[in-house]
């Protein structure tokens, strides 16, 4: 059941030409939970997100992003906006 689900993840994300690269920037600052991102951007006071919303973000699933969240997420990654994603 555990690889339906991940091979659907992949298949959902291989659809989109352009995907965030938050895993990769979460690595990268030494991010290893969803949670530690979300205390972040909460810290920040300027993104109102769910921890499940976040997550669909980090896993490139969720449908709508803010500009709000991407200016916190370049915020805390130290990059302009367009870093945060790669086709």
């Amino acid at each position: 059941m555990t690889q339906k689900k991940n091979q659907s993840k992949i298949k959902h994300s291989a659809k989109h030409k352009v995907v965030l690269r938050v895993p990769t920037l979460m690595a990268e600052h030494r991010i290893r939970f969803v949670t530690d991102l979300w205390k972040l951007l909460l810290a920040q006071g300027t993104v109102d997100i769910s921890h499940s919303q976040l997550t669909r973000v980090v896993n490139n699933t969720s449908n709508k992003l803010d500009v709000a969240l991407l200016e916190g997420l370049a915020a805390i990654f130290d990059c302009p906006i367009p870093d945060l994603f790669e086709r």
